[in-house]
């Protein structure tokens, strides 16, 4: 299967090229692992078209338990200092709840995911800033000398920003909660 190609028949609407490719390597023995560093790869692509469709499939995947691991995620994670099509964007910051980022994530590399996503919650895009202040949330249950510093941008993300992002706050905030016990 040429994913590349089917991924560039996408026609800005219709997500059926991206499911297309989704479905066929969900079908395949080890459902799509071996694929994922093929899909990473095409999401750091300079292709707009590349970049939605392979970040819509991976974060497909991840949703159904086949997610980067290990040095795939941290190349996935990495695509978040760069410029990135609004989409792919987004779609990358959906990923993230689903990873093991307490496994996945070396030391080194949580200072830059932690800087790019205070960066993305300035985002002119109301769902990029609530997925932002998602991970943020998830690198404080992952990280307790962040929790001070993330708990106070939520609680302000509570009372100054829309409600679509209020509402990823919200749960933000519960994961630590849990996360307290």
């Amino acid at each position: 299967m040429d994913i590349a190609a089917i991924l560039h028949s996408y026609d800005g609407k219709r997500v059926a090229p991206f499911r297309e490719v989704a479905e066929a390597l969900l079908e395949r023995p080890g459902r799509g692992n071996g694929s994922i560093g093929h899909l990473v790869a095409l999401a750091a692509s300079e292709e707009t078209a590349l970049q939605t469709g392979a970040t819509w499939v991976l974060k497909y995947l991840a949703e159904r338990g086949v997610a980067p691991r290990d040095g795939e995620a941290v190349a996935l994670l990495r695509l978040l200092r760069r410029p990135l099509a609004s989409d792919a964007l987004l779609h990358l910051l959906q990923t993230l709840p689903h990873m093991d980022l307490a496994a996945d994530l070396p030391a080194g590399e949580e200072g830059t995911l932690h800087r790019a996503l205070l960066r993305l919650i300035e985002s002119d895009r109301v769902f990029v800033r609530a997925w932002a202040y998602n991970g943020l949330g998830l690198l404080a249950v992952r990280n307790a000398a962040l929790r001070a510093e993330i708990e106070g941008l939520l609680r302000r993300a509570e009372r100054t920003e829309t409600a679509a992002v209020k509402v990823r706050v919200r749960h933000a905030r519960a994961a630590l909660r849990r996360q307290s016990r």
